[in-house]
């Protein structure tokens, strides 16, 4: 057997322990999980319950084992919550209060979208209670650029309006494929508020 056969032999039975050690882990912890779900509904007595938990955890605290990645779960929640909700001024400041050139601005305003479509689709898959706050940020930021493109072309007011049009229509079927019906209602509103400030003066009310 020459040197390198026996280093893949090695990495071989390495890697094979490796996924044994892996699926033992992730069995115990299924069996765990099982038995604290039996404790909780008095499915057996609470002593063997405690007996069984002690064997399987080796004697050590399984919620204590578990805490420290829940609580860096959160704090990983928390920060990209922030820093989705700081996205709308930091919009606000590069496209109204900066003499960033177009293109400079654009590729901000498209990063910010990208990353706010990413930060939903990640809480939407993991079913994270603030997906509200997501989607609501996307759909702000997604208006600021649609203002901000209308601007820097120099758009029709009409064919502004209409834009804005376009992204109140979108508000509405998301919030049908998605049933938020919070979402239906904001758009709804924010639909009337525009026709209405751009085409009150039309109607007489005397």
């Amino acid at each position: 057997m020459t040197f390198l056969s026996f280093l893949n032999l090695k990495e071989n039975s390495f890697s094979s322990a490796l996924e044994v050690v892996i699926l033992a882990d992730d069995r115990t912890r299924i069996i765990i999980n099982e038995i604290k779900y039996w404790k909780e509904h008095k499915l057996l007595p609470e002593s063997q319950c405690d007996f069984l938990l002690a064997l399987y955890t080796q004697g050590e605290d399984y919620e204590s084992i578990a805490s420290p990645m829940k609580r860096n779960y959160q704090v990983n929640q928390y920060v990209q919550l922030i820093l989705l909700i700081l996205m709308i001024p930091f919009s606000f400041l590069v496209v109204y209060f900066t003499q960033f050139n177009f293109i400079l601005q654009l590729g901000i305003l498209v990063l910010f979208l990208s990353y706010a479509f990413w930060v939903f689709s990640y809480f939407r898959k993991k079913d994270i209670k603030y997906i509200h706050i997501a989607i609501t940020v996307f759909l702000v930021l997604l208006l600021i650029t649609t203002d901000f493109i209308s601007s820097v072309l120099h758009l029709n007011q009409y064919v502004t309006i209409l834009f804005f049009i376009f992204n109140f229509i979108g508000w509405f079927i998301l919030s049908r494929k998605l049933h938020y019906k919070y979402l239906m209602v904001i758009s709804f509103l924010a639909l009337f508020v525009l026709l209405f400030v751009n085409f009150s003066h039309l109607f007489s009310f005397n």
